[in-house]
């Protein structure tokens, strides 16, 4: 991969309402390789439970207050600065407001998220 230069506000921003949020997906495998991603996102709300088996997520959070449910884990009460690391096959969600970076190591793939009851 060459350097690249990503100015946040000219990628385009994505609203997803089945998760109460807006994405910039900042590195993408689209522009990117498949060794990592890159997404800003703001949500007011609650994301869905849901798992992933193809990657560890790293989640830094900007702004807010966040609560993480991850199964066969204690609560996680995660605010600006604190960072939430979330190994592969873990099912969890979370709720808040405010603004979030998340890290997929290796990158996130359309269909990556499963999404469950």
């Amino acid at each position: 991969m060459s350097v690249n230069h990503i100015v946040a506000k000219e990628v385009e921003l994505v609203h997803e309402e089945s998760n109460d949020l807006s994405f910039r997906q900042l590195v993408s495998t689209k522009n990117h390789g498949l060794d990592l991603s890159l997404t800003w996102v703001e949500i007011d709300g609650k994301h869905r439970r849901l798992m992933t088996n193809k990657s560890t997520r790293v989640y830094y959070i900007l702004e807010g207050i966040f609560t993480f449910h991850v199964v066969s884990e204690a609560e996680i009460c995660a605010s600006a600065g604190d960072v939430v690391v979330i190994g592969r096959s873990k099912a969890y969600d979370f709720f808040g407001k405010g603004k979030y970076l998340v890290i997929n190591g290796p990158a996130f793939q359309e269909g990556d998220d499963i999404y469950l009851p």
